[in-house]
């Protein structure tokens, strides 16, 4: 016993002065866009399954591959017992990140500013719910080859496979991105209350501007490198509450307005630090003298190769989900689940560990664990959770079942979200409602 903790304290040791040039902060806040999913009954946003297994998961083994294990998860107080019991007893890969409790209701940069001391270097900052397919180095050796400010990932977002709760319009907020293609440069960002049916832009700017995107071909992927002063700024700046919404688009601003810089006090945070780019541009003889010599540089990396995808709104889970389960690698059927031979299980679909299903039609779905589903069930397009019970004869299409929630018998359900240990009486019928504790269905009329 004394050998095996010993070794593991120096794997320990070891996996800690590996890569100690990036830290990453991943977010695991709830996210109310995501209701009733998030809500206690069920389970906090970083652990909704995504082919029956946590995003939180996804992210961690994203980050082992790519050998950063300074791993900081900040949670919500809501959900910091179910995700430490994860860490602790579920979780079972090499990375022992460190989690950290905030006080609910903050935006991003809050809680950057909450853990301020724990940030000792440049570090990425990303969401629990952004699940890619992009080789991390890439990203990372982009940001080191032009050692800017800030580099923030966009990526063209996965197009709906339709059906059920993801076909229902995305009102995530919209926003506006300038990007200068020659230079890879982040020009203009303007978002929320900042936008109109109709935005401005200074005329020396538009001179710069190659390309201008909206969100509805590129999305902010929630993951950014910063330099050390950022944090100072963000911790002397209350105001600046969201890293989206507030910090970059100021810091994007800055390159170019000098006053603006100044106003704020970034031109002396910023001379606090050693800046080897301005190092670089002072002898450049391409560069635009009047633009690069602001120590304020945002550089914008934009994956369009393979899959990026975030679940931070019911209809973009559930198209997560869906795309994660068809190219899975795991049984289509869990080893201990027990089927009914007249049980049809689609090839784009996922049984869990413990799962009983007597007679039941499966398809473009995924069951959870030690769910019980009864005779002559039909479950298309949908994902249900753990400890899901479904009585014989019932219809589910286009629906997410919280954990603990009970179908009975013949009830018929379509493009539903059903809240953790919610009970659908027998003959109920319900479209398009999100159904927790508070709400009663009416049985079906004759």
């Amino acid at each position: 016993m004394l050998l095996f903790e010993s070794e593991k304290k120096q794997t320990k040791q070891k996996q800690q002065s590996r890569h100690s040039e990036f830290q990453a902060i991943v977010l695991a806040g709830y996210g109310t866009s995501l209701y009733p999913l998030t809500e206690d009954n069920n389970v906090p946003k970083a652990l909704l399954p995504v082919a029956n297994k946590p995003m939180l998961y996804y992210v961690l083994e994203w980050l082992e591959r790519a050998g950063i294990f300074d791993v900081i998860i900040v949670s919500e107080s809501g959900g910091e017992h179910k995700i430490g019991h994860y860490l602790k007893n579920v979780y079972e890969g090499k990375l022992r990140p460190h989690l950290e409790v905030i006080k609910e209701d903050v935006g991003t940069a809050d809680a950057l500013r909450f853990i301020k001391e724990k940030i000792k270097c440049d570090f990425i900052v990303m969401s629990c719910d952004l699940i890619l397919d992009l080789a991390l180095h890439q990203f990372l050796d982009f940001h080191r080859l032009h050692d800017p400010t800030l580099t923030a990932l966009y990526f063209e977002p996965h197009k709906s496979e339709g059906g059920g709760a993801s076909g229902d319009k995305d009102e995530s907020p919209k926003q506006i991105v300038g990007v200068d293609v020659t230079q890879s440069r982040l020009i203009y960002v303007a978002s929320g209350a900042d936008l109109d049916e109709e935005f401005s832009l200074r005329m020396s700017l538009l001179w710069k501007l190659v390309s201008l995107f909206d969100e509805m071909r590129l999305l902010i992927s929630g993951a950014n490198t910063e330099t050390r002063w950022v944090i100072d700024l963000i911790a002397q700046r209350k105001a600046i509450s969201s890293v989206r919404e507030h910090l970059v688009p100021l810091l994007v601003k800055c390159q170019y307005q000098r006053l603006l810089m100044e106003r704020e006090g970034i031109d002396k945070l910023s001379a606090a630090h050693e800046n080897f780019q301005k190092t670089a541009i002072t002898f450049s003889t391409t560069c635009d003298s009047d633009v690069e010599s602001s120590p304020v540089r945002c550089q914008i990396f934009i994956y369009k190769t393979g899959f990026c995808g975030r679940g931070n709104t019911v209809p973009k889970y559930c198209d997560l989900n869906r795309h994660l389960t068809k190219i899975s690698n795991d049984a289509r059927v869990s080893a201990s689940a027990e089927v009914g031979p007249k049980t049809q299980v689609g090839s784009d679909s996922l049984v869990g560990d413990d799962t009983k299903i007597e007679n039941a039609s499966i398809k473009r779905s995924t069951i959870g664990a030690h769910c019980v589903i009864g005779k002559n069930v039909k479950i298309s397009n949908s994902i249900l959770m753990d400890n899901v019970t479904v009585e014989d004869n019932v219809k589910i299409d286009g629906c997410v079942i919280c954990c603990g929630a009970k179908i009975m018998e013949r009830a018929q359900l379509k493009d539903c979200e059903v809240g953790g240990g919610y009970v659908v009486a027998s003959e109920s019928i319900a479209k398009n409602e999100k159904l927790v504790e508070f709400r009663n269905l009416s049985p079906i009329e004759d």
